[in-house]
């Protein structure tokens, strides 16, 4: 019979699992010892941060996700004071102030205050940096090989992609685990070896990406995930100006983030571990090469616009959340306007953004427009609830309002943030965009 060859652990990592720290960190390094002997990791590495997605701030607090949440985080939580490295938050799954407007009941209200209340307030004292965004990298940025735990899909590929740091795909309860050791298994690409490109992702000349707009970085995504999967591409042939606008860049991984589950893709002159072709390679010298050009962008506007009627109920921004220059675009369009008294327009973006939007006077523009404004919530989880046709600029939020069913409640109209804007002065869905649905 062979002896299955078990983790090694440091002297303080054995003690935290011998329980010398109290049950909660012992809880904790049990998960991750368990994890890395299932995936065979031979030790554990350090972390200098950790992003945390706690299943009883961002997941559905309420009915038996909510009990769910809290009682999958009890064991965890006790005896913990504080954490071994500074630590970032998901959003709260809504802002309890909109939750009616977007279709939530009072007893659903009430029942979310008391369980996303307990816990903000629980976070908030162990020294969790109060985020609230799936864009902690505004807050915290990584480090070139700075082994990190990220518990976000759109942050664990910028993480990796942007700032080549390293990072699975951890959930809330590793990610946790992680922030309260202060270390994770050796494995997947906290491996050098695990970071090189699989397939390449050639942009066709007939694509002239300098004149997108945002949501076709959302449809090159989806058109590049759909068709790489689960390898890890490198896209090549596009020009270096993306690199230089967060904006461009969040449209561009957010999709990939979801269809695909990838945490990571490289980018040629673009992202640091893509130099040159050659190198994201690395001993990959004979992969697949797919072509991208206004076929495929025009396939994946059509997989994401779901909606057949031009009517609008809702214009859903902010998955993730609305930057600077999103917010700038919006106030060109609307200023002096009003939203559609039929329509709902809510933005949703960081207190960061929101405070800098105030600051700059476009709060004022925007309420006086009619335009709700909210921050430190998850647009796409809460959005889920309403039931009407929903224009947004995300695919991210697309998939999670519709799933890219037509069948679906709440159909769905995709397009770029002056497509939506527009929509929500105009109560319908105009389009006009290049490869768009109109």
């Amino acid at each position: 019979m062979i002896k299955e060859k078990l983790m090694f652990l440091n002297k303080h990592q054995q003690q935290i699992l011998e329980g010398k720290s109290g049950r909660g960190p012992q809880k904790a390094m049990e998960i991750l010892q368990a994890m890395g002997e299932a995936r065979g990791a031979e030790k554990m590495v350090e972390i200098s941060y950790a992003h945390l997605m706690p299943p009883d701030v961002m997941f559905f607090p309420f009915g038996r996700q909510g009990k769910w949440g809290q009682e999958l985080m009890r064991d965890l939580i006790q005896d913990i004071d504080h954490l071994s490295v500074p630590a970032t938050i998901e959003p709260k799954f809504v802002d309890l102030n909109i939750a009616k407007q977007l279709e939530f009941s009072e007893d659903e209200i009430q029942e979310m205050n008391q369980v996303m209340g307990s816990a903000v307030r629980f976070y908030e004292k162990l020294g969790v940096i109060p985020t609230y965004s799936a864009l902690p990298f505004f807050v915290y940025p990584g480090k070139l090989n700075q082994h990190v735990s990220i518990a976000e899909s759109i942050s664990i590929l910028w993480y990796n992609t942007m700032f080549g740091s390293r990072c699975e795909r951890d959930d809330g309860v590793v990610s946790l685990s992680a922030a309260i050791t202060g270390c994770v298994p050796e494995v997947g690409m906290h491996l050098p070896q695990n970071r090189y490109a699989q397939v390449i992702a050639r942009i066709k000349d007939e694509l002239k990406v300098n004149d997108f707009v945002d949501s076709d970085f959302d449809a090159l995504s989806l058109a590049i995930s759909r068709r790489t999967k689960e390898r890890i591409p490198v896209i090549s042939n596009l020009p270096h100006s993306v690199g230089q606008s967060y904006t461009k860049l969040k449209h561009l991984l957010a999709t990939i983030a979801v269809e695909s589950g990838l945490p990571l893709l490289h980018v040629v002159g673009i992202t640091p571990e893509a130099p040159t072709l050659e190198i994201a390679l690395g001993p990959h010298h004979k992969v697949e090469e797919i072509l991208i050009g206004e076929q495929e962008i025009r396939e994946a506007y059509d997989i994401a616009c779901t909606a057949r009627e031009n009517h609008i109920d809702y214009v859903l921004l902010g998955c993730p959340h609305v930057t600077m220059q999103e917010f700038m675009e919006i106030i060109k369009i609307i200023d002096g306007k009003k939203v559609h008294p039929n329509v709902k327009f809510i933005i949703s973006t960081t207190k960061l953004f929101r405070d800098t939007a105030s600051d700059m006077g476009y709060l004022d523009i925007l309420k006086k427009a009619g335009v709700i404004i909210t921050d430190s919530m998850c647009i796409a989880f809460a959005g889920t609830r309403v039931n009407g046709t929903i224009a947004t600029n995300s695919i991210k939020g697309a998939f999670f309002y519709s799933g890219f069913d037509q069948t679906k409640a709440s159909p769905v109209w995709f397009g770029s943030t002056k497509e939506c804007t527009h929509a929500a002065i105009e109560g319908k869905w105009i389009g006009g965009g290049k490869y768009g649905c109109s």
